[in-house]
Protein backbone atom coordinates (compact mmCIF):
# COMPACT_ATOMS: atom_id res chain seq x y z
CA UNK A 1 0.00 0.00 0.00
CA UNK A 2 1.49 3.12 -0.98
CA UNK A 3 1.65 6.16 1.83
CA UNK A 4 0.91 9.41 0.98
CA UNK A 5 3.08 12.62 1.60
CA UNK A 6 1.38 13.57 4.24
CA UNK A 7 1.35 10.03 5.88
CA UNK A 8 5.03 9.62 5.26
CA UNK A 9 5.76 13.12 6.62
CA UNK A 10 3.87 11.63 9.72
CA UNK A 11 5.39 8.29 10.60
CA UNK A 12 8.96 10.60 10.15
CA UNK A 13 8.27 12.66 12.89
CA UNK A 14 6.90 10.18 14.89
CA UNK A 15 9.92 8.13 14.43
CA UNK A 16 12.19 11.17 15.27
CA UNK A 17 9.87 12.00 18.33
CA UNK A 18 10.14 8.03 19.64
CA UNK A 19 14.24 8.25 18.69
CA UNK A 20 14.23 11.35 21.16
CA UNK A 21 12.23 10.04 24.06
CA UNK A 22 14.97 6.85 23.68
CA UNK A 23 17.83 8.97 23.85
CA UNK A 24 16.71 10.87 26.53
CA UNK A 25 15.62 8.22 28.20
CA UNK A 26 19.19 6.72 28.06
CA UNK A 27 20.68 9.85 28.63
CA UNK A 28 18.65 9.82 32.15
CA UNK A 29 19.46 6.20 33.01
CA UNK A 30 22.67 7.29 32.57
CA UNK A 31 22.68 9.95 35.03
CA UNK A 32 20.85 8.53 37.37
CA UNK A 33 23.75 5.06 37.28
CA UNK A 34 26.09 7.84 38.74
CA UNK A 35 23.92 9.44 41.62
CA UNK A 36 25.23 6.56 44.31
CA UNK A 37 28.92 7.57 43.29
CA UNK A 38 28.03 11.15 43.43
CA UNK A 39 26.02 11.02 46.36
CA UNK A 40 28.60 9.13 48.62
CA UNK A 41 31.82 10.87 47.02
CA UNK A 42 30.39 13.92 48.18
CA UNK A 43 29.65 12.69 51.53
CA UNK A 44 32.95 11.15 52.01
CA UNK A 45 35.11 13.86 50.66
CA UNK A 46 33.00 16.16 53.89
CA UNK A 47 33.68 13.43 56.50
CA UNK A 48 37.42 13.72 55.27
CA UNK A 49 37.58 17.40 56.53
CA UNK A 50 35.50 16.75 59.36
CA UNK A 51 37.59 13.92 60.62
CA UNK A 52 40.63 16.29 60.01
CA UNK A 53 39.20 18.99 62.11
CA UNK A 54 38.09 16.67 64.75
CA UNK A 55 41.65 15.07 65.06
CA UNK A 56 42.81 18.85 65.54
CA UNK A 57 40.72 19.80 68.01
CA UNK A 58 40.35 16.30 70.39
CA UNK A 59 44.69 16.47 70.19
CA UNK A 60 44.54 20.27 70.96
CA UNK A 61 41.75 19.85 74.08
CA UNK A 62 43.75 17.00 75.25
CA UNK A 63 47.10 19.09 74.93
CA UNK A 64 45.58 22.31 76.78
CA UNK A 65 45.06 19.17 79.79
CA UNK A 66 48.15 17.85 79.84
CA UNK A 67 49.57 21.88 80.31
CA UNK A 68 47.04 22.10 83.13
CA UNK A 69 48.66 18.63 84.52
CA UNK A 70 45.34 17.21 84.89
CA UNK A 71 44.04 13.87 83.33
CA UNK A 72 42.91 14.15 79.56
CA UNK A 73 39.31 13.57 79.59
CA UNK A 74 36.70 14.58 76.71
CA UNK A 75 33.67 16.94 77.32
CA UNK A 76 30.82 15.46 79.33
CA UNK A 77 28.12 13.71 77.02
CA UNK A 78 30.06 13.65 74.18
CA UNK A 79 30.17 10.59 71.66
CA UNK A 80 33.06 8.59 71.38
CA UNK A 81 34.80 8.93 68.06
CA UNK A 82 38.55 9.24 68.28
CA UNK A 83 40.86 9.08 65.34
CA UNK A 84 43.76 11.04 67.81
CA UNK A 85 46.58 8.46 66.51
CA UNK A 86 46.60 9.90 63.36
CA UNK A 87 46.98 13.69 64.67
CA UNK A 88 50.16 15.03 63.25
CA UNK A 89 52.97 16.48 65.99
CA UNK A 90 53.30 19.05 65.10
CA UNK A 91 49.74 21.04 65.58
CA UNK A 92 50.66 24.50 67.47
CA UNK A 93 47.53 24.67 69.85
CA UNK A 94 48.37 27.65 71.78
CA UNK A 95 48.33 29.68 68.18
CA UNK A 96 45.27 27.78 67.14
CA UNK A 97 43.07 28.17 69.97
CA UNK A 98 43.03 31.07 72.87
CA UNK A 99 42.60 28.68 75.77
CA UNK A 100 41.57 25.42 76.64
CA UNK A 101 38.00 26.65 76.56
CA UNK A 102 38.05 27.06 72.62
CA UNK A 103 39.52 24.03 72.08
CA UNK A 104 36.65 22.15 73.85
CA UNK A 105 34.39 24.32 71.95
CA UNK A 106 35.78 23.46 68.81
CA UNK A 107 35.86 19.90 70.13
CA UNK A 108 32.63 19.41 71.23
CA UNK A 109 31.52 20.91 67.65
CA UNK A 110 33.36 19.07 65.51
CA UNK A 111 32.09 16.09 66.63
CA UNK A 112 28.56 16.82 65.70
CA UNK A 113 29.77 17.56 62.61
CA UNK A 114 31.39 14.43 61.95
CA UNK A 115 28.43 12.23 63.14
CA UNK A 116 26.22 14.08 61.14
CA UNK A 117 27.71 13.70 58.32
CA UNK A 118 28.54 9.74 59.00
CA UNK A 119 24.95 9.42 60.06
CA UNK A 120 24.40 11.00 56.33
CA UNK A 121 26.42 8.35 54.62
CA UNK A 122 24.50 5.55 56.70
CA UNK A 123 21.57 6.98 55.31
CA UNK A 124 23.17 6.85 51.99
CA UNK A 125 24.58 3.09 51.71
CA UNK A 126 20.78 2.27 53.39
CA UNK A 127 19.08 3.15 50.77
CA UNK A 128 20.97 1.44 48.21
CA UNK A 129 19.25 -1.76 49.13
CA UNK A 130 20.26 -4.77 47.11
CA UNK A 131 23.77 -3.26 47.95
CA UNK A 132 24.73 -3.08 44.19
CA UNK A 133 26.67 0.81 44.37
CA UNK A 134 23.59 2.36 42.43
CA UNK A 135 20.37 3.33 43.22
CA UNK A 136 17.31 2.13 40.72
CA UNK A 137 14.10 4.09 40.18
CA UNK A 138 12.57 3.15 43.00
CA UNK A 139 15.98 3.69 45.65
CA UNK A 140 16.27 6.55 44.01
CA UNK A 141 12.18 7.51 44.83
CA UNK A 142 12.60 6.47 48.05
CA UNK A 143 15.93 8.51 49.45
CA UNK A 144 14.27 12.02 47.67
CA UNK A 145 11.04 11.35 49.55
CA UNK A 146 12.75 10.41 53.19
CA UNK A 147 15.30 13.44 52.31
CA UNK A 148 11.91 15.43 51.58
CA UNK A 149 13.49 16.32 48.00
CA UNK A 150 11.26 16.87 45.47
CA UNK A 151 12.17 15.03 42.03
CA UNK A 152 12.79 16.62 39.29
CA UNK A 153 9.61 18.06 36.94
CA UNK A 154 11.39 19.68 34.10
CA UNK A 155 14.45 19.51 32.04
CA UNK A 156 16.18 22.72 33.62
CA UNK A 157 15.86 21.19 37.21
CA UNK A 158 18.78 20.15 39.01
CA UNK A 159 18.77 16.65 38.57
CA UNK A 160 18.75 13.98 41.50
CA UNK A 161 22.44 14.02 42.31
CA UNK A 162 22.67 17.60 42.83
CA UNK A 163 19.35 17.66 44.62
CA UNK A 164 20.75 15.17 47.19
CA UNK A 165 24.41 16.69 47.66
CA UNK A 166 22.36 19.80 48.64
CA UNK A 167 20.31 18.26 50.89
CA UNK A 168 23.27 16.96 52.63
CA UNK A 169 24.78 20.41 52.75
CA UNK A 170 21.61 22.33 54.09
CA UNK A 171 21.66 19.80 56.60
CA UNK A 172 25.32 19.97 57.91
CA UNK A 173 25.14 23.69 57.55
CA UNK A 174 21.66 23.57 60.06
CA UNK A 175 22.85 20.66 62.12
CA UNK A 176 19.95 19.20 61.25
CA UNK A 177 19.54 15.37 62.86
CA UNK A 178 16.05 15.16 63.15
CA UNK A 179 16.13 15.52 58.98
CA UNK A 180 18.51 12.12 59.02
CA UNK A 181 16.14 10.20 61.33
CA UNK A 182 13.20 11.13 60.08
CA UNK A 183 14.48 9.72 56.82
CA UNK A 184 16.52 6.63 58.13
CA UNK A 185 12.93 5.60 59.82
CA UNK A 186 10.80 6.16 56.71
CA UNK A 187 13.64 3.85 54.84
CA UNK A 188 13.38 1.41 57.68
CA UNK A 189 9.44 1.23 57.75
CA UNK A 190 9.67 0.19 54.05
CA UNK A 191 12.08 -2.55 54.50
CA UNK A 192 16.00 -0.95 54.17
CA UNK A 193 18.23 -2.18 56.53
CA UNK A 194 22.07 -1.57 57.33
CA UNK A 195 23.37 -5.00 55.86
CA UNK A 196 27.19 -6.22 56.52
CA UNK A 197 28.02 -4.95 53.25
CA UNK A 198 27.26 -1.43 54.57
CA UNK A 199 29.07 -1.96 57.63
CA UNK A 200 31.73 -2.99 56.28
CA UNK A 201 31.88 0.15 53.94
CA UNK A 202 30.90 2.34 56.78
CA UNK A 203 33.87 1.11 58.56
CA UNK A 204 36.33 1.97 55.91
CA UNK A 205 35.22 5.37 55.95
CA UNK A 206 35.84 5.41 59.79
CA UNK A 207 38.74 3.28 60.04
CA UNK A 208 37.25 0.95 62.02
CA UNK A 209 38.49 -2.15 59.50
Amino acid sequence: MRRTRKQTRRLGVMVGVAASLLTAGVSRAAVDNDVFEGFVRHIVQQVDRDKAEFVAAESCTTWFYEQLRRTPRAPAGAYRLSFAAGAPASISCARQYPGIDAARAAFAKSQSTLSLSLTFYQLALVADRDDDERYDAVELRDILDSLRVSRWEREDHPRPLARLNGAFDDAREAAAFTVLTDGMEMLYRKGYRFTRVDQAAMGRVTGAS
